[in-house]
């Protein structure tokens, strides 16, 4: 009983994290749609990539929890492989497949009714190519931002896991990590992005910064899966 219970646990905080990869790509789309001058659709993306971090900070709350009081019957490495596989598969499906990103807009709606009543249930997406080649730099950029996200989320269980009295350090050297990543974010990635904007790349800068994404989940199977091997 006690491992079905902790499959199930491991099950929920998966599809958890996952629902954060989601929606952070699904916040690419509104920000696209934003630029194009739908200037409540930008306050929307900021609330959607809130939801986003919310999401991922409860997973990361349950699973040190889980983590400290031996409760957690999967390695955490293992956890963060899957979600980012699962991250990689939904993320791509979100840019590929309009069906997929209403059925996002759909879910969403009642969370965003209350705030943005006009355009909760407005549908965002559109035809995403391949990113251009002189935005491969925001690609770039997007991928590196995304995975120090994500492994500022692992390294702390990565560090306490070999050394146990170094918890509360671990946990601030995470922080240090994410706050570099938004660092980052605000002085190289958002210039970047605002420029191809300004030139009117819209559709450019949204396909750049989503499969940036997808690029750092397919790096984060091959960290993670490394981890686990050694």
């Amino acid at each position: 009983m006690a491992n079905i219970d902790g499959s199930i646990m491991t099950i929920g905080l998966l599809l958890v994290l996952t629902f954060g990869f989601v929606m952070d790509g699904y916040a690419v789309f509104l920000r696209v749609a934003g630029a194009r001058g739908l200037g409540e659709v930008l306050a929307m993306a900021n609330l959607v990539q809130y939801i986003a971090r919310i999401s991922n900070v409860l997973v990361i709350f349950v699973i040190s929890f889980a983590f400290e009081t031996g409760r957690l019957s999967s390695d955490v490495a293992l956890i963060f492989l899957l979600a980012s596989a699962l991250g990689l598969v939904f993320t791509f499906a979100l840019v590929r497949f309009r069906g997929f990103c209403n059925l996002v807009t759909n879910a969403l709606r009642p969370v965003l009714h209350l705030s943005f009543r006009s355009i909760a249930r407005n549908y965002v997406w559109r035809q995403v190519g391949f990113p251009r080649t002189k935005s491969f730099k925001l690609v770039f950029v997007s991928a590196c931002t995304n995975a120090l996200i994500i492994f500022a989320m692992y390294v702390p269980f990565g560090i306490a896991s070999h050394y146990p009295d170094m918890r509360m350090t671990s946990v601030y050297f995470g922080q240090l990590i994410n706050f570099f990543a938004t660092l980052v974010v605000f002085s190289v990635q958002d210039p970047i992005s605002m420029r191809l904007v300004d030139a009117g790349e819209f559709d450019d800068v949204g396909s750049s910064l989503i499969y940036g994404r997808v690029i750092s989940y397919a790096a984060g199977i091959l960290v993670f899966a490394l981890i686990l091997a050694l």
